[in-house]
């Protein structure tokens, strides 16, 4: 009778540590890659890579490679290496495969913070309007109108201000500028396309295309790189947008990455009412039910913010509802995720805006209080903000960044039809 009571002990010891052995491998999360140099792109070996906050750790062996495990995520992933900047990467279920890019660490002088004296306007004239402009590899497309909105022409412009081409007086009443994928420049009216074209001193308007049929080749398509489209899908009435990548030998189509509000996704599987006035795009007749669906549609369920860009090597993916940023190669393939320290800046309400640099490739973001605007840079190696200037007028309009100015629209007071393009040096 004993013998048999030790031998039930022995088997329930023996499963209760299998069990026990089981949840604990399940509890770890095994992570794995490589770390290349960002410029030369080879492999760096004896780079340390820690957990925060806790004490394991490893280095990268000949090859850049490395793995561990571990034990809890989200997790906090030290990158550092003595002549390159550290990073800090955000671990979690994303994927478990990383490829880490270190640049090399390059001493900058100390930046300040510009005040508004440093304002100055880009075109100002009395005679013309701005309606819409764009930056393009140094120069300045501006779309203006004159003699109060009868006339419109395009002026391109280089970046000290001296006009470099211009164009006849349009024939048609155009809207706004946009720049494609490819980095061409179109003028677009309310149902046409225009590509420009700069011929010495001329800027000359070809290839004109129906809207709709412009819209659905070029709107969605956010960049491109020598081997892969990039497209945003907007889906679910803006609160879910899908990235996807379209091989340019293959035409293969491929899934990349996913932004949404689960929150507010979930709030409208809840409420059927609410999801039938966000599916209703007809205005209603009454004044009560013309208030509820204008709430629906423009605030409680307002599109979310998210972008994609190409910064140097790199395509990053803006996830302004979890405040992150996701590093992909060229290929679409992903590298790894950054968090951005939002909370951390007290000055006012984050406007979600992302500003690039096409020409350092820095990138900046916006907060607004009381109309006022300020500048942050986002360091791409932590996520972390620096408070660059504050832009001298309120409500600043389009505003963009380029080789150390800040760019914007701004309303003359008591002349409404008498917008200009202003800057600041950083």
């Amino acid at each position: 009778m004993i013998n048999q009571l030790r031998i039930l002990l022995v088997c329930l010891l023996t499963v209760f540590f299998s069990q026990s052995t089981i949840l604990a491998q399940e509890q770890y999360k095994f992570f794995y890659g490589k770390v290349f140099d960002q410029a030369s792109n080879q492999p760096l070996a004896n780079v340390n890579l820690s957990l925060s906050g806790a004490r394991t750790g490893t280095i990268t062996g000949k090859s850049g490679e490395f793995s561990f495990f571990a034990d809890s995520i989200p997790a906090m992933l030290i990158v550092s290496y003595v002549g390159y900047q550290t990073k800090n990467i955000l671990l979690d279920e994303t994927s478990y495969t990383l490829s880490i890019y270190l640049s090399k660490q390059v001493k900058e002088l100390p930046e300040v913070e510009i005040t508004a004296y440093q304002n100055e306007p880009f075109y100002q004239d009395q005679h013309y309007a701005v309606r819409d402009y764009e930056i393009d590899s140094g120069f300045i497309y501006l779309l203006v109108f004159r003699t109060r909105l009868l006339n419109a022409e395009l002026i391109c412009k280089n970046t000290d201000g001296d006009t470099v081409a211009r164009s006849e007086v349009l024939r048609f009443y155009p809207n706004r500028l946009f720049r494609d994928c490819m980095g061409y420049m179109h003028v677009l009216s309310n149902d046409s396309g225009f590509q420009v074209y700069r011929n010495g001193d001329q800027l000359e308007l070809i290839h004109p295309v129906n809207l709709r049929k412009f819209d659905n080749v070029l709107k969605n398509c956010v960049v491109s790189t020598p081997e892969t489209f990039f497209f945003q899908r907007v889906v679910d009435q803006g609160l879910r947008v899908e990235y996807y990548g379209i091989n340019r030998k293959t035409l293969a189509r491929y899934s990349i990455a996913e932004v949404k509000d689960e929150k507010r996704l979930k709030m409208l599987r809840r409420n059927q009412d609410d999801a039938g006035l966000l599916w209703t795009t007809r205005q209603p007749d009454s004044h009560d039910d013309f208030v509820n669906w204008n709430y629906v549609q423009k605030i409680l369920y307002r599109p979310i913010k998210t972008a994609l860009y190409r910064i140097g090597s790199y395509i990053c993916i803006f996830n302004i509802p979890e405040r992150q940023m996701e590093f992909y190669d060229p290929n679409g393939n992903y590298s790894y995720k950054l968090a951005l320290q939002i909370s951390g800046v007290d000055e006012g309400r984050w406007t979600s805006e992302i500003l690039v640099d096409e020409f350092s490739g820095k990138v900046y973001t916006l907060f607004l209080r009381g109309g006022t605007s300020s500048l942050y840079r986002i360091d791409l190696n932590n996520g972390g903000l620096k408070k660059m200037l504050t832009l001298m007028y309120p409500f600043p309009q389009k505003v963009r960044i380029y080789k150390g100015f800040v760019y914007y629209l701004y309303d003359e007071p008591g002349s409404p039809d008498n917008k200009m393009l202003y800057r600041q040096r950083f």
